[in-house]
């Protein structure tokens, strides 16, 4: 049952990065993990690396914030792009932001099955 208030928004942030300088999958960890670490440090957000796993110089980073309202996402969204651009370890290929309301595209009783057994 949901409030008569109530409004859920996901936010996915995605970023094709190039790591450059980096000569290893070690190199491109290090540089991934200190943009997931600065980003989580500011924000409450999850962040994965989701893509070009064992290329040492490209990274896709998902980035995901959920809130009440999806202009303050898109709004925070392009915050998080905007500072990323503006730091030396990574570069910015392309980034692509998709806001969703998770109940409008999925029956209200998908999981009941599975609970039911």
């Amino acid at each position: 049952m949901f409030a008569p208030d109530e409004s859920c928004w996901i936010g996915v942030l995605r970023l094709s990065l190039r790591i450059p300088g980096s000569r290893s999958l070690k190199d491109k960890r290090r540089a991934v993990s200190q943009v997931r670490e600065r980003l989580k440090a500011r924000k409450n957000i999850s962040v994965a690396e989701t893509g070009h796993l064992e290329d040492h110089q490209h990274a896709i980073l998902s980035v995901v914030m959920v809130a009440n309202e999806a202009a303050f996402l898109r709004s925070q969204l392009d915050q998080i792009s905007y500072t990323i651009s503006t730091w030396a370890s990574v570069l910015i290929l392309d980034a692509t932001i998709q806001i969703a309301r998770p109940w409008d595209e999925m029956p209200q009783n998908q999981y009941d099955d599975f609970i039911d057994g």
